[in-house]
Order: C-alpha cells, then sequence, then structure tokens
C-alpha cells in the first residue's frame, strides 16, 4: 500500500508543478534601463496563459538611489491607460501595446490565469533613460 501510495504521489507531483504557467521572460526584461521607450511589452509563458489584469505605473519621485523605492515608498505614482484589446486570450506570448512612454520609472502588475485554471501574477519594473 505504501508503494501505491508513493507511486501516486510521484506521478501527481510532477503534474502539479507544470500546472502552473510561470512567466519565463519578458520584453523588455525585469529591471531593465532602457534609451528608447517600448512599443510595447512581450510576455512569455512557460505554458499558455490568459492575461486578466495589466496595469501600467508611471512614478511621480525621483529618487537617485533606487527607482522601486520611489514606486512603492508612496503612491506617487501615476496610472497610464493600456486599454484591453489584449486581455482574455489564451497563448503561451502576450503582447501588450503601450502608448508612448517618456523618461521615467515603470512598474508594470499583471494577473493572469493558466491553463490549469490557476491564478498567477507578477509584476515588471524598467526605466526610460532621458530622451
Amino acid at each position: 500500500m505504501f508503494k501505491n501510495l508513493l507511486l501516486a504521489i510521484l506521478l501527481i507531483f510532477p503534474m502539479a508543478a507544470k500546472a502552473h504557467s510561470p512567466l519565463s521572460s519578458s520584453s523588455p526584461e525585469n529591471g531593465a534601463s532602457l534609451d528608447v521607450p517600448p512599443a510595447q511589452i512581450v510576455m512569455e509563458f512557460e505554458s499558455p496563459a490568459k492575461l486578466i489584469k495589466v496595469e501600467l505605473k508611471k512614478s511621480k519621485v525621483k529618487q537617485g538611489n533606487s527607482f522601486l523605492g520611489g514606486l512603492f515608498s508612496r503612491d506617487d505614482s501615476e496610472s497610464i491607460p493600456l486599454g484591453e484589446s489584449f486581455l482574455m486570450s489564451i497563448k503561451n506570448r502576450q503582447i501588450v501595446p503601450l502608448p508612448y512612454l517618456g523618461e521615467g520609472d515603470y512598474l508594470l502588475s499583471w494577473r493572469a490565469i493558466g491553463e490549469d485554471g490557476h491564478v498567477i501574477k507578477g509584476e515588471l519594473t524598467f526605466n526610460v533613460k532621458d530622451i
């Protein structure tokens, strides 16, 4: 009986580990410092996922040491409208079109649902240098 239980656990565990759809890469990469503002954000998931919520904020605070400190210390940020045309479609590669972004520090927060129904979420930060 113990062998059967162990076998069941070993068979189920790898499937459960693959059930989620973590973000495998993004462009721009998290923490990137860009000379040119991106026209879009490309998110690659390990397996198909559906974006259900995406928010982009620009920090209004200029801090020399860390732009993350400026984004998280107070709510001194401006929401950037993104539209919704890219939401609710299930695929490995998600593309979020962006309006023109000026110089500054940005935080993209996202939430998605994997094929298995599990909610996954994350954040990306990037900086657009003086243009």
